[in-house]
């Protein structure tokens, strides 16, 4: 396969070193973060005499960098019943109107495709996932958007590759894509609990592919709360024109999005529903005001796949799912087995590759993302959330100064 006959990457011997000393340096600085950052609300990993809680349900990681898994990691749960690591994807009923409302809407609800065999086998890996924290989980657990967000956690952990090989998740977005050939996952990510939400924005950070090849998905292991955490997407934004493909947060006064804005769709899934959207649909989730969930789980794989005969795109900007040891090169196609085929079935010598340890981050991958840190794309892709935050801001400050004039005539 292209990626171990391609062209290798020739990085000397000083390149290397300054490259392992930056991610070295990236890596430690997360690991720093992580120690900074408060731990409010979330139940600790160990007893009073310093031993791990092993066994338990445990959401939110505690701080100490050397806690982290750096090797891949083999949960030892089994499959469900009735499936073997020579099945086909499971089979799942698409119907034409849900295919309809997709092509119309830009996303569409697919209620109960895991089966509860396949619900119980999801939490089960998330629970040894959040239980046994990897370190390509630093960076998000840092910021603190998430108790727990990991990317490409396929890569890491053999569970969830069985689960995209095996589960009807691939099944569902061959349906939906109307694909012919080939389903490869482009990127997965697995994340529990949204504690600050995430603002409306469009999903860009899908693996070196264009837009019209993504295809995005959502599947759920907990029913939604009655009063925060409900996805909410714009109708038809997929169709806009003046959101551009670097751009992430948005404002719903800018360009055409106003025609849109009040064209809300908000679903409510229960545990095993999917949600299946266009990559340039708008869209929200708002979590908990208190950005503590408490008792309450919001589990959640989701992820991009690439329908048929996508093309590799080098976007020019940073690309996190984009880090491994391969070859390609603009334009080529999306052949290798750092982008598995899930469907019609997983590929011999791309699930050889995945299980013995060929697949994954790499120096060269690394090496990459760090020539494109400073390009004009990535520079425009980071500056759409500072710019939907000073918009924010200066809704929220005159707001503010609203109240204040108010106040002398509220207490006449």
């Amino acid at each position: 396969f292209r990626g171990s006959r391609g062209r290798k990457m020739v990085v000397s011997y000083r390149s290397r070193n300054v490259v392992v000393a930056a991610l070295a340096s990236v890596v430690w600085t997360c690991g720093a973060l992580v120690q900074q950052a408060p731990a409010v609300g979330r139940v600790p990993r160990r007893d009073a005499d310093g031993r791990r809680r092993l066994g338990q349900p445990v959401y939110g990681i505690d701080v100490n960098v050397m806690d982290y898994v750096w090797d891949r990691q083999d949960p030892g749960v089994a499959l469900p019943e009735g499936v073997t690591e020579s099945s086909d994807p499971e089979a799942f009923s698409i119907t034409a109107a849900q295919i309809a409302t997709l092509k119309r809407d830009g996303v569409v609800h697919i209620k109960n495709v895991l089966r509860p065999e396949w619900l119980e086998h999801l939490r089960a890996l998330t629970s040894y996932q959040v239980e046994n924290p990897h370190i390509w989980a630093s960076p998000g657990v840092a910021s603190g958007l998430y108790d727990y967000v990991q990317r490409n956690v396929w890569t890491t952990n053999d569970g969830f590759m069985k689960f995209m090989y095996h589960s009807p998740v691939a099944s569902v977005l061959a349906q939906l894509g109307e694909a012919e050939e080939s389903v490869r996952l482009t990127t997965d990510l697995l994340m529990v609990n949204p504690n600050k939400g995430f603002k409306w924005h469009q999903d860009n950070q899908n693996g070196p592919i264009a837009f019209d090849d993504a295809l995005r998905w959502w599947v759920t292991m907990d029913d939604t709360p009655r009063d925060y955490g409900a996805p909410v997407y714009l109708r038809r934004s997929h169709e806009n024109d003046s959101v551009d493909e670097d751009a992430v947060f948005v404002s719903l006064d800018d360009g055409d999005l106003p025609n849109y804005a009040d064209d809300l769709l908000e679903f409510r899934p229960k545990a095993g529903d999917m949600i299946v959207w266009h990559a340039r649909t708008i869209h929200k989730i708002d979590g908990p005001k208190s950005q503590d969930w408490g008792d309450r789980r919001r589990r959640v794989l989701g992820g991009t796949v690439a329908v048929d005969d996508a093309a590799y795109k080098d976007k020019q900007k940073v690309e996190f799912a984009d880090m491994g040891r391969h070859a390609l090169k603009d334009g080529d196609p999306l052949t290798d087995p750092h982008f598995p085929r899930i469907w019609p079935r997983p590929i011999a010598e791309e699930r050889a590759a995945r299980f013995q340890g060929r697949v994954g981050r790499s120096l060269p991958g690394f090496a990459r993302m760090v020539s494109a840190m400073f390009s004009h794309k990535t520079m425009q892709q980071f500056s759409s959330w500072g710019n939907v935050v000073k918009i924010e801001k200066k809704a929220a400050d005159d707001q503010q100064q609203q109240d204040v004039a108010a106040e002398p005539a509220r207490a006449r």
